[in-house]
């Protein structure tokens, strides 16, 4: 039989994780992974593993700023549950802003995860994905960015 609280409940967990990832916010972040986690990144020109919360936040707040930030939507889940156990693959589509190197980065992956229950909630306990898809793009100088996450926009500026 389908447990499907947990499943709603790991699709909550999920959904704030791509929206603590898309402002900015490495409380939030940190408030969805077990201190354990184990994460694995594969694209174009990467391929690492982060062994723990701390390794993964370092990562996160490197990868992560005001001036390099993206848009990431995680589609059709399939999440298997077992008791206080299950895992879950998730279809990414994203876009990647790089300021610095004028850049816009567009993709899909597939993320795999793996999440457990602990003092009543699910975290993620492992997580990655391997890309798809992607393409590199030059930024084009003639586009404004009026709002930034991270940035606080001053009134009529």
């Amino acid at each position: 039989m389908l447990d499907l609280e947990a499943i709603e409940l790991i699709k909550q967990l999920k959904a704030r994780y791509f929206r603590y990832l898309d402002t900015i916010d490495y409380d939030g972040l940190r408030s969805v992974f077990s201190d354990d986690v184990q994460a694995h990144f594969s694209g174009g020109d990467y391929d690492f593993t982060c062994n723990g919360w701390g390794e993964l936040e370092t990562f996160y707040r490197r990868a992560i700023t005001p001036e390099k930030f993206g848009t990431h939507n995680g589609h059709h889940p399939e999440i298997t549950v077992d008791g206080e156990t299950a895992t879950g693959i998730w279809y990414l589509s994203d876009t990647f802003y790089y300021f610095k190197r004028k850049l816009v980065i567009r993709g899909t992956s597939l993320y795999t995860d793996s999440y457990r229950k602990q003092n009543g909630e699910w975290l993620i306990c492992g997580t990655g994905y391997k890309r798809i898809y992607e393409e590199w793009e030059p930024m084009r100088d003639d586009v404004t960015v009026a709002i930034r996450p991270g940035v606080v926009a001053e009134p009529n500026s």
